[in-house]
C-alpha cells in the first residue's frame, strides 16, 4: 500500500452550476437523487439541454461525485449505463487515473465511517460544512494495488445486497406480523 494525495492520482473540478428543468437530453445530477449511503434511488427527473457552455461538464465512465457541502459527504461512481450526466455545483467531481486508482474504491473508501468523521471535521465550527477542493486533493488515502481495490469493491457490493435482503425480510416479516393480528382481531 502506498500512502497518496487525492491530486496524486486524480483530477477534481467543481460541477455545474445550472438551472434544471423537465426538458432536456442531459441527467442534471443532484443530491436529493441518492440515498446517505451515497446509492442513486431516485428517477433522475431534473435535466439540461447540452450546449457549448455545459458540455465541457458531461461526466466520464468511472468520475467518481462527491458531495462536498453539507452533511451528507457522500461519494458515488458515474458509469454511462445511466446516460448522459452532469454534475450540479453540489459534487466535486474526482476523475481518477484509473490505471492505479479503481474509481469505485475510492467511493467506498470516502464512504466509509473513517473518512465521513474526517470529512465532517473538515468543516467543524460552521453552521453548514463545506469542503475546499484545495483540502480534498490534499486528502492522504492509502492506495492498495488494483486488484485488492477491486476486491474490496466487490465485498462493498455483497454488503450492499445483503443489506437491502435483510430490509426485504424485515419488511415481510412486519406484514405476516401485522396479518397474523389481524386475523387474531377478526375471529
Amino acid at each position: 500500500m502506498n500512502n497518496v494525495k487525492i491530486s496524486d492520482i486524480a483530477q477534481l473540478q467543481f460541477g455545474l452550476y445550472s438551472k434544471s428543468s423537465e426538458e432536456g437530453d442531459v441527467k442534471y445530477l443532484q443530491a436529493k437523487h441518492f440515498d446517505d449511503s451515497g446509492i442513486l434511488v431516485e428517477e433522475i427527473d431534473t435535466l439540461l439541454t447540452k450546449d457549448d457552455k455545459n458540455v465541457s461538464h458531461l461526466l466520464q465512465d468511472g468520475d467518481v461525485l462527491f458531495v462536498g457541502k453539507g452533511f451528507r459527504n457522500f461519494a458515488w461512481t458515474y458509469t454511462t449505463s445511466i446516460g448522459e450526466a452532469i454534475a450540479s455545483s453540489i459534487f466535486f467531481v474526482i476523475r481518477p487515473n484509473q490505471s492505479i486508482a479503481f474509481p469505485e474504491f475510492l467511493a467506498t473508501l470516502f464512504n466509509t465511517a473513517k473518512y465521513q468523521a474526517y470529512f465532517q471535521s473538515m468543516g467543524a465550527g460552521s453552521k453548514i460544512t463545506s469542503i475546499r477542493k484545495s483540502e480534498l486533493e490534499a486528502v492522504t488515502i492509502n492506495l492498495p494495488d488494483l486488484e485488492t481495490q477491486k476486491k474490496i469493491v466487490e465485498l462493498k457490493r455483497l454488503h450492499q445486497r445483503d443489506m437491502v435482503l435483510s430490509k426485504e425480510i424485515i419488511e415481510e416479516k412486519e406484514i405476516r406480523f401485522q396479518s397474523v393480528i389481524n386475523q387474531l382481531l377478526n375471529t
